[in-house]
């Protein structure tokens, strides 16, 4: 009877080995899916990243992780004021470079590049 339940206690590990370690990543340098969005931090007084890439029609969150409340101000846009964990979406669609600062704190600036 030991042997029996000694047995099945090492089932639910023997069925995990056999099963593997879930899906494979794809290989690098292979797209793994469409990109849905950028993230840019707000903390420390700035943009993290302050300058990026992306593609016409990608939707941009900035997200407040500073101890002060701070704005987006980009294009024709500007945020509500965002406090510590808030966050706000604007999607670019042109082509072109645009510069962005925070409202209240205009030393804050950054630039986003859609090509």
């Amino acid at each position: 009877m030991k042997r029996v339940i000694a047995l099945l206690a090492f089932l639910p590990l023997i069925f995990v080995a056999a099963c593997g370690r879930g899906p494979t990543p794809p290989p690098v340098g292979e797209p793994s899916g469409p990109s849905e969005g950028a993230e840019v931090i707000i903390e420390g007084f700035a943009f993290h990243p302050a300058t990026f890439t992306i593609a016409p029609g990608t939707t941009v969150t900035w997200i407040n992780q500073d101890s002060v409340a701070h704005t987006v101000a980009i294009a024709d846009a500007e945020s509500p004021r965002l406090n510590k964990g808030d966050s706000w979406s604007y999607a670019l669609d042109t082509v072109d470079t645009f510069d962005y600062i925070c409202g209240i704190h205009p030393s804050m600036k950054g630039q986003v590049v859609v090509q």
